[in-house]
């Protein structure tokens, strides 16, 4: 089966027609159409939406496999490690590119940091400190 067709049997089978669909993405019901006529293909963002919104997997809209079974939904626990990984690769980011800054730009950043902190804090919103644990090597 290819992905246009997989697309159209899950509108189908989800009682939507094109307009409903292409609302509910953004686009246009051409744009629709086109998909499920194999002239175009959608992006990746709109792939993700479409296997969310369908509660299929990846593989099975593209055609990959015949496994309809929708995707397990990750534990809040589950959900809370991946936040917690993202965060750490963010900061890590971060970080490296702060180190590549002149004077001017860390006294910047700095100064932004304690701005949103000090606002933070007067709301009554910063996070718990415990939460949270740093390792910084530096190479030299």
């Amino acid at each position: 089966m290819t992905l246009g067709e997989r697309i159209k049997q899950l509108r189908k089978e989800n009682g939507m027609t094109q307009v409903n669909m292409a609302q509910k993405l953004g686009v246009t019901k051409g744009t629709v159409s086109t998909w499920e006529t194999d002239s175009r293909t959608p992006g990746f963002e709109t792939l993700n939406q479409m296997c969310d919104m369908f509660q299929r997997s990846m593989d099975y809209l593209m055609g990959r496999s015949d496994d309809a079974t929708p995707p397990p939904v990750p534990t809040d626990e589950e959900q809370a490690k991946l936040a917690l990984n993202q965060a750490a690769e963010d900061l890590k980011e971060y970080v490296l590119k702060y180190c590549r800054l002149d004077q001017y730009g860390r006294e910047a950043v700095e100064s932004l940091i304690r701005a949103e902190y000090n606002r933070c804090r007067a709301q009554g919103e910063l996070g718990p400190t415990g939460d949270y644990a740093v390792n910084i090597r530096i190479i030299s």
